[in-house]
């Protein structure tokens, strides 16, 4: 029988419960749960999964949670994984140095040789170390415009469910919430086998998230910012986005000449002007979809667009999801159940 691959699975007071456990579960049960309550097999656990802290001693964590670590850091030197879950962190400030120590952790094991992988906002802690520079990655969607003010450095992708440069080696990064399951997966097929990830969907009940987060992803309408224009202007069209040349509309509005008005948006937000107006539009509609049974053009219309062909290929471009397929996902019907 292999000897079990060791995980540290690194908690801290800002981890997520959810995230922390959920991974510990289902990485600890790989190559025993199925065997022992389906096949009858002999187990053959694939992981040695640690639970590693500060220190040894229990504290309350991010989700109100205890948490009682298996081993402080100076006792987990093992070369093997570290997994870093989902955190409980701010979306606007960066972490910095509060969790410094943990930063230095996590840099030693890598250069010690084992791999590191991260889930969700658990990204936020590679990339204060410096080893996600000129790394793709991608965390929880709502945190993209962290990264792009503070982390610049790390090429971020929150499109991506799961992002990793060689299945065999190498930093993993998974995408926000619930996709710590993909990376669950991702480990289990990769230190395991195929067989070993069908079973463990199987068990847990895992969904196909899929490759990407889009169908998720919701603009965040109050990114900070201190460009007062811009901030009026925000305001503006959100309540004309579904005007004729809303671009240039907002950059008269603006009372500045068009190119200097793009660029200070740019810089402000993130987003060029007709990205921007694209987007809420785009968010209008989803709600319309969420919570109406309008047909597919008359949205459209409602959010600016005569042409249905062209609404359907922008809504799809920025959602992964077709209209008609975004509304099974997301509309009334799927939660009437549930009433």
């Amino acid at each position: 029988m292999a000897t079990p691959i060791t995980i540290y699975l690194l908690a801290t007071p800002y981890v997520s419960a959810s995230s922390l456990f959920g991974l510990f579960d289902a990485l600890s049960a790989a190559g025993k749960a199925w065997e022992e309550f389906v096949t009858g097999e002999p187990t053959a656990p694939i992981f040695d999964v640690k639970i590693v802290g500060q220190s040894r001693e229990p504290f309350y964590c991010g989700s109100g949670t205890l948490v009682v670590p298996d081993l402080a850091f100076e006792e987990a030197q093992e070369t093997g994984l570290v997994v870093v879950p989902g955190m409980s962190l701010s979306a606007t400030e960066p972490l910095g140095q509060v969790e410094r120590n943990c930063y230095d952790w996590i840099d030693l094991r890598h250069q010690n040789g084992s791999r590191i992988v991260a889930a969700c906002t658990g990204v936020v802690y590679l990339a204060e170390t410096g080893l996600l520079d000129g790394q793709e990655a991608t965390t929880h969607w709502a945190f993209s415009d962290l990264f792009r003010r503070f982390y610049s450095s790390v090429i971020i992708n929150v499109d991506r469910s799961i992002c990793f440069e060689d299945a065999d080696r190498g930093i993993v990064t998974s995408g926000g919430a619930t996709a710590w399951q993909e990376l669950a997966l991702f480990l289990i097929t990769n230190y395991g086998s195929t067989r070993h990830a069908v079973n463990a969907a199987k068990w847990w009940l895992i969904p196909d998230h899929g490759e990407r987060q889009a169908p998720y992803v919701s603009i965040i309408r109050r990114v900070p910012h201190n460009d007062a224009i811009v901030k009026e202007i925000q305001t503006w069209i959100a309540d004309h986005y579904a005007i004729e040349n809303p671009v240039k509309a907002m950059s008269a509005h603006s009372g500045l000449p068009a190119r200097t008005f793009a660029r200070r948006f740019r810089k402000a937000t993130g987003f060029t002007p007709q990205d921007y107006v694209q987007i809420l539009r785009v968010e209008e509609a989803k709600q319309l979809l969420e919570t109406g049974d309008q047909s597919v053009p008359v949205i459209g219309q409602e959010v600016g667009y005569e042409d249905a062909p062209s609404f359907r290929l922008l809504f799809k471009r920025k959602t992964g999801l077709a209209p008609a397929e975004y509304r099974r996902m997301f509309g009334t019907n799927r939660f009437a159940r549930y009433e």
